[in-house]
């Protein structure tokens, strides 16, 4: 659905913030653990932005999965983390030592302007109530804190043109933002947007080919017969398809 007000495209009907929230704290996803290197160099990645405008204090991640990013982050920012997945949230904990108290962002009640930094790296598209989870992180962030977001364009030349096939298209997402509703949103919350471009990844071809498998078959089997011949599932390939974007702002 499409808000005739603002433009906002949502999945509609509503999912309740309850039933996400038991739904993420049970959920498991082994393959994401399979592509742990290209997950730790995509974490430097967003750091080399948000390193642009909060180069060192305190961080909080929300939605910190198995914590390749705060791992990352460590060496120049003290950081914790929020995960409601109690499967990545032990990842996190015991194979990288990192702090990630078990709670919502909201149950930790962390005090107000305690960190210079806070980051919802794919996050944001899913959350029942993306407005205050963001004005939760406004009141945590210090003056001139920095929020970094990561999250699928809507508005993106492929998110048009693919339609349904389209990846960012996933039951998992409630919210489709585009530049311009993240913008009017994080403005509504507090924050200045100061930096907005596209994000690319790092991952293997035999990942970026298990996400074709969702699109026309005569384009999956040709890239698969490339890349088998090429003998290079296992290499990584740096891809900006120009439909996810990353946002830096700052509070007020």
């Amino acid at each position: 659905m499409r808000c005739r007000g603002c433009g906002l495209i949502y999945t509609s009907p509503r999912v309740k913030a309850s039933e996400l929230l038991v739904a993420y704290g049970e959920s498991s996803d082994e393959t994401y653990v399979t592509e742990a290197d290209a997950r730790s160099m995509n974490a430097y990645l967003s750091l080399s932005a948000l390193r642009r405008h909060a180069p060192r204090g305190r961080l909080l991640e929300v939605g910190c999965n198995a914590g390749y990013f705060l791992n990352a982050a460590r060496v120049g920012y003290e950081v914790v983390g929020i995960e409601p997945s109690a499967w990545a949230r032990k990842l996190a904990v015991e194979n990288l030592k990192l702090d990630v108290p078990a709670s919502t962002l909201e149950e930790a009640h962390f005090p107000a302007a305690s960190f210079d930094a806070a980051a919802l790296v794919d996050v944001i598209e899913h959350l029942a109530d993306p407005k205050g989870l963001v004005t939760e992180l406004a009141r945590v962030l210090k003056p001139g804190g920095v929020l970094y977001l990561v999250t699928p364009d809507i508005d993106s030349l492929s998110a048009r043109l693919l339609g349904r096939r389209w990846w960012g298209l996933r039951p998992a997402h409630v919210y489709y933002f585009s530049r311009a509703t993240l913008s009017r949103l994080l403005a509504n919350c507090g924050f200045e947007v100061v930096e907005a471009r596209s994000y690319g990844r790092i991952f293997t071809w035999g990942y970026w080919l298990s996400r074709l498998t969702n699109y026309p078959r005569p384009i999956y089997r040709a890239v698969e017969r490339l890349v088998d011949a090429l003998d290079i599932r296992d290499k990584f390939l740096y891809l900006d398809t120009r439909d996810s974007m990353q946002v830096v702002a700052r509070r007020k």
